[in-house]
């Protein structure tokens, strides 16, 4: 069954770390800011800071708006991606993130280790079509309105919604793309 969530649902929540903000899309939680196996959040990056730890957790992040992020994790740079697959690495991990200019925004999947397994992708302006016992397909804030195919139909999404789906979801244009399966 589709479920969506429009712009009005997201919570702010502070990081774990205390310096800075979160804006949580969609979870599992029973209630909003409870405890979660997996979750979606978009972040403001607007100066350089430690990542907060998450034991446990895999993570995806990728660079939704702006210049572009770095991260630094176990003595390497890395530049997070725009487009395409996300960056993944383990909550625990030490990592240190980078804004390269101001206006930076990612977007964070995390998934409980022992309960999820999956993936995420930026889809800029194109095709893609995403499979899971949990679909998540978020339609950026600066898109324009944005359809995903599923199995139960045709669901339109206006900028800043979230379709939380299975199965199979088909889309075309600009969108966040998350597939999770179960351990």
């Amino acid at each position: 069954m589709n479920r969506v969530l429009g712009p009005e649902t997201s919570r702010t929540f502070h990081w774990k770390n205390g310096l800075g903000t979160t804006l949580e899309l969609a979870s599992d939680a029973a209630v909003p800011g409870g405890e979660w196996t997996w979750r979606l959040s978009i972040a403001d990056v607007p100066a350089a800071a430690p990542f907060s730890n998450f034991p446990g957790v895999d993570r995806f992040l990728a660079c939704l708006e702006g210049p572009g992020l770095r991260v630094e994790r176990n003595g390497t740079r890395s530049l997070i991606p725009n487009d395409g697959a996300a960056f993944a690495f383990a909550g625990e991990d030490a990592v240190r993130g980078e804004p390269l200019g101001p206006g930076v925004r990612d977007v964070n999947l995390m998934l409980r280790r022992d309960r999820w397994q999956g993936s995420m992708i930026v889809a800029r302006e194109r095709a893609a079509v995403v499979e899971g016992a949990v679909v998540i397909v978020h339609a950026p804030s600066f898109t324009s309105a944005l359809s995903a195919e599923t199995e139960d139909g045709v669901v339109d999404l206006a900028p800043g919604s979230t379709l939380i789906a299975s199965g199979r979801a088909a889309l075309n244009g600009t969108a966040v793309v998350c597939a999770l399966a179960p351990r």
